[in-house]
């Protein structure tokens, strides 16, 4: 059993950093160079800090690899067994999915940040 539960977060793991690199991918294509990604948003919606265009659109992708691939690295997906295989499961489908809708909202947020200052 544990070895499915295994595959299955591998998969969904996987399936997840796929999302993350097509956004990033296709934001990238969309973003002329030399444009600055806004990163965070005051309460008036202004943003209030940006990141050049590799660190803006990287950063998400590879922090969310290193995060969702840190259980498979240590190893604790190999030494779970029973309940614990099933919790290591549900935090990283749990970690997956967030790191996932963190990319894609931030991506829509800059995406339109970008647009209203007509630097698309």
């Amino acid at each position: 059993m544990e070895s499915i539960l295994r595959i299955v977060g591998d998969g969904l793991s996987i399936a997840a950093l796929a999302i993350i690199s097509s956004a990033a991918l296709a934001m990238w294509k969309r973003v002329p160079k030399g444009v600055t990604i806004p990163m965070q948003w005051g309460r008036d919606g202004a943003p209030t800090w940006r990141a050049p265009k590799p660190l803006g659109l990287l950063i998400i992708p590879v922090l969310a690899m290193l995060m969702i691939f840190a259980f498979t690295l240590s190893g604790l997906t190999f030494r779970a067994t029973g309940l614990d295989a099933v919790m290591v499961l549900c935090v990283r489908i749990t970690l997956a999915a967030l790191m996932a809708l963190a990319q894609l909202f931030h991506l829509r947020f800059a995406l339109r940040t970008l647009h209203d200052e007509g630097r698309l």
